[in-house]
């Protein structure tokens, strides 16, 4: 029989590279226990507005502030009676339990996202740099304001893409200044060179004389 004889050695030939590293297995335990590592980024899931950031929080308007907060305050305030449901129930199952935890866990991170909106909101009405502009001029606040709200780059680009176009219409006025007025005409004074000779004034000639 062929399977009673010593199985054949199969050598790898020299020639044939490196070998390949094996990528070590992870169960899905392991996989899990890696993807909690590290702080996760604190979001709210939104209706109308999806999933909103704490880190985005100081690139919105003062309106979308306003409409977030209160979308935030009507999960948290849903959040708080299911949960005094669940409390209230003697008969807890197991699913009603599971649910109960996710319940707290949400209502703990509704809370210190409506913190983190409170925070921003009392950093922009305390704001100096802010307060300082207004007092100079209605640009300079805008400048001010778009320096926080937006990110460094695109505030950079935007600025520079200001200036080139004012740089542009302070070209294009200048040409046209100088196409529209006439350049001054310099007058010479001419001076003759011939000296004015003596004008003699004769008598008129008598009737019957010769010319």
């Amino acid at each position: 029989m062929p399977f009673d004889k010593p199985q054949r050695t199969t050598r790898r030939r020299s020639s044939a590279g490196p070998v390949p590293p094996r990528r070590p297995i992870v169960s899905q335990h392991e996989r899990g226990h890696l993807n909690r590592q590290g702080p996760r980024p604190t979001f709210l899931a939104l209706k109308d507005h999806g999933k909103v950031y704490v880190a985005d929080m100081p690139h919105l308007s003062d309106g979308q502030l306003t409409h977030i907060s209160k979308e935030a305050e009507e999960v948290l305030a849903s959040l708080e009676r299911r949960i005094a449901e669940l409390e209230h129930d003697q008969n807890m199952a197991l699913p009603e339990r599971d649910t109960l935890i996710k319940a707290c866990t949400k209502r703990d991170v509704t809370h210190r996202f409506l913190r983190a909106i409170h925070d921003e909101q009392e950093h922009r009405r305390n704001n100096p740099a802010v307060r300082d502009a207004a007092n100079e001029s209605l640009p300079r606040t805008f400048l001010e304001i778009a320096r926080h709200r937006l990110p460094g780059a695109t505030f950079d680009s935007l600025l520079q893409e200001a200036l080139a176009a004012c740089e542009g219409q302070q070209q294009q006025e200048l040409a046209e200044e100088e196409h529209t007025t006439p350049a001054p005409v310099k007058v010479v004074p001419l001076q003759s060179s011939v000296s004015s000779l003596p004008v003699v004034v004769s008598p008129d000639p008598e009737p019957g004389e010769a010319v």
